[in-house]
């Protein structure tokens, strides 16, 4: 007696179905995840933007060169601050592609929290 060995058609397809409705649920939870994890990296260029400020405003207000009273830079992009204060002498970048100098105050030197 010859015994056919393999798979039914009804088994295949139930596999498929159970693969499918993993892949339904796993891909939202993906995507809520890749959102996250960028959230975190602005966040985190914020944090560094707010630590490159603090320390610029007061290697600013130590210089002897400077007469009146220190100041923040007028803008996030100003050259010597982001030579000196990161690596790649530029200002970090939004996974999303927006910048962090909109939420910006040079007098008060707060960069806002950059949520999408």
């Amino acid at each position: 007696m010859k015994k056919n060995k393999g798979f039914t058609l009804i088994e295949l397809i139930m596999v498929i179905v159970i693969l499918g409705i993993l892949a339904a649920v796993a891909v939202p939870k993906f995507i809520g995840l890749q959102t996250e994890a960028n959230q975190a990296v602005c966040d985190g260029n914020v944090a560094a933007i707010r630590s490159a400020l603090s320390a610029y405003y007061a290697k600013m207000a130590l210089s002897t060169a400077v007469t009146s009273t220190a100041a923040f830079p007028t803008a996030l992009s100003v050259t010597s601050f982001t030579t000196n204060y990161f690596a790649d002498a530029t200002l970090p970048t939004c996974p999303w592609g927006s910048s962090y100098g909109a939420g910006y105050d040079s007098d008060t030197g707060v960069v806002s929290q950059h949520a999408h």
